[in-house]
């Protein structure tokens, strides 16, 4: 089988370590011996949604942030077909703010790309910015989520939540505030999602058991 990844704004949105979760993916997906290429896109670099199995976007600035959108704005039909057909995306951090109806910055609204039903809302004139480790139950497996957090938004979402009232999760789009890189440091929802994904493009193909000794080690500590 192959498969490939797009990771767009990989200059742009890549704070906390988010280039983990690449490299979480791309190794324990070659231990099931797929045959793994990463598209490293940017702003102006042409985005073929269709070719896609992965698309994975990180946190950043938010004046990084910002210029992601605008260059995503161009392919707002491709992304939304693209979720429909039930493709995966994974996008942490602030990231997935993007996918919603709008971010309000005090009294300054900017539109996002309206593909789901939430919107995130940013006041900096309060002083409780989250900014905290975390602890989240998940119903897609047993154990608890675990990670950082470091964002001035507050999402409004009707969505169904990805983790304990967070991140959201529709059809295959996981969005999550979570960071630390969310796959190295939760070893059973990386085997979930991996699972996931290469049963969303071969139903029968037979999953291995991987190595996460370090993944183990990671989430203990």
């Amino acid at each position: 089988m192959k498969m490939t990844i797009a990771y767009l704004y990989h200059d742009l949105l890549n704070l906390y370590g988010d280039v983990g979760n690449i490299m979480a993916l791309k190794y324990h997906l070659e231990e099931q011996k797929i045959d793994v290429t990463i598209k490293y896109l940017s702003v102006n670099d042409k985005k073929y949604f269709n070719k896609y199995d992965l698309v994975y976007i990180g946190s950043g600035t938010d004046k990084n942030l910002l210029i992601a959108l605008e260059d995503l704005k161009n392919y707002k039909n491709d992304i939304k077909k693209y979720i429909d057909n039930n493709k995966f995306i994974l996008a942490t951090g602030n990231s997935f703010e993007l996918f919603g109806k709008y971010i309000r910055i005090k009294s300054n609204v900017i539109k996002t790309l309206n593909i789901f039903n939430y919107f995130v809302e940013y006041d900096y004139d309060l002083k409780d910015r989250i900014v905290k480790d975390v602890n989240y139950k998940c119903n897609l497996i047993n154990k608890n989520i675990i990670g950082f957090e470091n964002h001035p938004g507050y999402l409004n979402s009707k969505e169904e939540h990805l983790f304990e009232d967070e991140g959201v999760k529709k059809k295959n789009f996981y969005g999550s505030y979570v960071i630390g890189p969310l796959l190295v440091r939760n070893p059973e929802f990386c085997k979930y999602f991996i699972k996931e994904l290469i049963h969303n493009k071969d139903s029968k193909y037979k999953i291995i058991d991987g190595n996460y000794k370090l993944d183990e080690l990671a989430y203990k500590n």
